[in-house]
């Protein structure tokens, strides 16, 4: 496969994690929860998915569409991850496991 079609495999990933995840947590607005203790957690929470971000986004870290595909599941799977999405669940916002059905047949889709 090509440079080009593997960055356009990569970019198609990125696009639906950023739209589906990443910018759907970092629009959420304090003024949609009622204590301070939700609204400190949303801002916890979005400071961690911001670093989230930036770090698959990064070419040097996550080059291929496939380093993308494997560390979403990674985070899946890890303590960290699986505490932010039990956060994110308590938050009623989008988090890895109620996306990552429709994340799996896009990376079928494009050969991932």
């Amino acid at each position: 496969m090509g440079i080009k079609a593997e960055e356009k495999r990569r970019e198609e990933l990125l696009k639906f994690l950023d739209e589906k995840l990443f910018d759907a947590i970092l629009r959420a607005s304090p003024d949609d929860y009622k204590s301070e203790d939700l609204k400190k957690k949303l801002h916890d929470v979005k400071k961690h998915i911001e670093r989230e971000k930036h770090r698959f986004h990064d070419r040097d870290q996550y080059p291929t569409a496939e380093d993308v595909k494997k560390n979403v599941l990674a985070d899946l799977h890890s303590k960290t991850g699986r505490k932010i999405d039990h956060e994110l669940d308590g938050l009623k916002l989008s988090c890895l496991p109620k996306i990552k059905d429709e994340f799996l047949r896009l990376c079928e889709e494009l050969s991932v």
